[in-house]
């Protein structure tokens, strides 16, 4: 069955992967490696206020979940992942803009700096939900869709996304 709507067939997943071409071994230890990737997320975060005027703060949960949030509630902005699958892979929770900061540059370069990281930091995949209005930008990122026949490929998303 197809939704006239936004053109989504009833078996489609909803679920998008980017596979790095090119992944570095891991040679970094667990402490070093949350001390580079809290380094790397404290200059996105620089870069994003400076360059496009925001006023993002980094909010940590633990160790495995990044989240840069907009704390004035003026604009709700968020860009948070976690590492899954036993750090292999990278799940995007959010990015969010709003309406107005839609077709700036944001969510390009939050998707650009996220997969220089994972190629960087040896991650096999980057791995998200995405409502039916944000899909041309995932593709256009790199991303494709994944078939019900591979999500077992790529842990990390169960129970965190539902269209």
């Amino acid at each position: 069955m197809l939704r006239q709507n936004c053109g989504i067939h009833a078996n489609d997943t909803g679920i998008f992967v980017y596979e790095p071409s090119v992944i570095k071994s891991r040679e970094l230890s667990t402490d070093l490696f949350y001390e580079e990737v809290h380094q790397r997320v404290e200059v996105l975060r620089d870069a994003l206020n400076i360059n496009f005027e925001l006023k993002l703060k980094q909010l940590n949960y633990g160790t495995d979940i990044v989240c840069l949030d907009d704390q004035t509630k003026e604009d709700f902005i968020q860009f948070c992942f976690h590492f899954c699958n036993a750090k292999q892979g990278i799940y995007v929770d959010q990015l969010t803009l709003p309406s107005h900061l839609i077709r700036k540059g944001i969510g390009t370069f939050c998707v650009k700096w996220l997969k220089d990281s994972a190629s960087a930091f040896g991650f096999k995949y980057i791995v998200l939900g995405s409502v039916a209005e944000a899909r041309t930008f995932w593709t256009k990122m790199g991303f494709r869709i994944l078939t019900s026949g591979e999500l077992h490929n790529f842990p990390g998303y169960q129970g965190r996304y539902s269209r």
